[in-house]
């Protein structure tokens, strides 16, 4: 791991395994339901936009179906619960945005707490440590054209450290279980803020998934999958680090595009780490429209789930054999989220929302009571 710059405090190899060491407990307290009842209590957590196109981070409460929020200054994307007071939430700016929100959910402010260094984007995603004390962004170094994940104290969010991700675009980042290594999506696609959201590299894109030892920065493993045109983005993993890994296909005819979902098991004592594409009937494919918004995966259900919003639905399969499962039909879903009973629960764009019914494979719709018309961001996160 290099330091970002002179003024960075060193981070120690002891520092990020104690961050990182109780993943796994924090994690199975941050969820929505009790496995025990199916009230509907917790909070799903997402940017929004209302009728004006002012931007806010918030969610809706479940209990009372109300959708809450603070207004910001510009577009954010994913967030990050603080894994000991989840009443702090992070929130990211869409690419190519530069800020990070913090709402607290107490007072409902939300204030700016950081900016990216000069040559740097967000990609609208981040995580914290298990402990709390840091916070790590994929960021894009479109000055360098290389990928990183910064790493910063979040108590006064400084800059302490970064990560050189193996690659460039860097979307999405997570924990794998062994609590020491970083999984990073790199898109593989190069933009500039001269060119805004402009795609610059296209025939020469090169997405991958790299796992990261987090503490020295050694890339541990790379996967490219067989089209180079498959840009990596998200990432929704089970517990044992079996990861769904969401697509968006650069190619020109969607309705053939080679896939949208692929597929990461780590390696056991008995068996290779393998990363591929997981198949669907060809009567299928151009439901898919070649693009994954988020990806949710329940090991529960058994259950792979990828939102197709230019396709109007989701797109189903199984985790244990990886047979392709089905379409559920539902205008612009954008945001999944998996809660506390294994149920993915799905956003649209136009302020309603569902739960998936796994077992027959058709939505329900949920309530939810907004006193304006909204619009919910590409991602949900499901918290207390």
């Amino acid at each position: 791991m290099n330091a970002s710059n002179s003024k960075a405090a060193k981070w120690s190899r002891r520092q990020v395994l104690v961050a990182s060491a109780s993943l796994s407990a924090v994690a199975a307290g941050s969820l929505l339901f009790s496995s025990e009842s199916k009230a509907r209590t917790g909070t799903l957590l997402s940017a929004y936009e209302d009728a004006r196109g002012d931007q806010y981070v918030g969610g809706v409460s479940l209990q009372d179906q109300k959708v809450f929020g603070a207004r910001v200054s510009m577009r954010a994307h994913g967030c990050a619960v603080h894994p000991t007071d989840p009443n702090r939430v992070l929130f990211f700016a869409r690419r190519p945005g530069t800020q990070a929100f913090e709402l607290d959910r107490v007072t409902m402010q939300a204030r700016s707490v950081f900016t990216t260094e000069p040559g740097r984007h967000l990609a609208g995603h981040g995580t914290y440590s298990a402990d709390g004390s840091l916070i790590l962004t994929p960021e894009h170094d479109f000055e360098r054209a290389r990928g990183v994940v910064v790493v910063r104290d979040a108590r006064n969010f400084a800059v302490v450290g970064e990560i050189d991700t193996s690659g460039i675009d860097p979307h999405e980042v997570a924990w794998l279980p062994d609590h020491r290594s970083l999984l990073v999506a790199n898109g593989g696609i190069m933009t500039h803020p001269r060119s805004f959201r402009r795609k610059l590299n296209i025939p020469t894109m090169d997405p991958s998934l790299c796992v990261i030892d987090a503490a020295t920065g050694q890339r541990k493993e790379q996967w490219r999958l067989p089209d180079h045109l498959l840009s990596i983005r998200h990432v929704s993993m089970t517990s044992t680090g079996i990861t769904a890994v969401g697509l968006q296909y650069e190619g020109e005819d969607k309705n053939n595009a080679p896939g949208i979902v692929a597929l990461y098991r780590p390696g056991q004592s008995k068996r290779q780490a393998q990363f591929r594409l997981l198949s669907a009937p060809a009567s299928e494919i151009p439901k898919f429209q070649g693009y994954v918004a988020s990806v949710a995966i329940s090991e529960t259900h058994d259950l792979i789930a990828a939102a197709c919003p230019y396709g109007n639905g989701v797109a189903c399969w199984s985790i244990s054999d990886e047979r392709y499962l089905g379409f559920v039909a539902a205008s612009e879903t954008y945001g999944l989220s998996r809660v506390a009973d294994g149920s993915i629960v799905a956003s649209q764009r136009d302020g309603t929302a569902y739960d998936l019914d796994e077992t027959r494979l058709r939505s329900q719709f949920l309530k939810i009571a907004s006193s304006q018309p909204i619009r919910w961001d590409d991602h949900w996160v499901a918290t207390v």
